[in-house]
């Protein structure tokens, strides 16, 4: 296998991901996955639109940084464990970046710089969204139980 398959491989591969946890998000979540869904998404379809290089571009730059400003605006605000850990990827995710920028030219290492972007601010980004949905989950269960416990005491 060549390294350009390999590579649609993994771009595929992190489009259905985000797919698949950005609707669950979308279908099962609270107000926080909800929001961190379209966020996520929105990034995910603008990114191939205003970066066509393997090399972060302003424009790049700027919706991840955007990004990571608004899922710590939702981690501050929810207060949920989920929301440290996409905020954390994301934050990785946009450092890899700048390192990117800051090595000479000369010795741009792509496939380092896309590995880490991909995983970072992709793949593990859509996990922590779809552990959001379990969190969430979880929480929504425990407080039913609850409810019903308080009714029949």
């Amino acid at each position: 296998m060549d390294l350009k398959t390999a590579n649609e491989i993994w771009v595929w591969g992190g489009y259905l991901l985000v797919l698949l946890c950005g609707g669950l998000a979308l279908w099962r979540g609270g107000w926080a996955e909800r929001t961190a869904a379209v966020i996520v998404l929105v990034g995910w379809f603008l990114t191939p639109v205003i970066n066509a290089t393997y090399k972060p571009g302003l424009w790049l730059i700027l919706l991840d940084v955007g990004a990571t400003l608004a899922f710590f605006t939702i981690c501050y605000f929810s207060r949920r464990i989920w929301t440290v850990l996409i905020t954390a990827n994301s934050a990785g995710g946009l450092l890899s970046h700048f390192a990117n920028l800051l090595l000479a030219s000369d010795h741009k290492m792509y496939f380092a710089y896309i590995t880490a972007s991909g995983l970072m601010g992709g793949i593990f980004v859509a996990l922590s969204l779809g552990f959001g949905v379990w969190e969430h989950g979880m929480f929504t269960r425990r407080n039913a139980d609850l409810r019903r416990a308080t009714k029949a005491a």
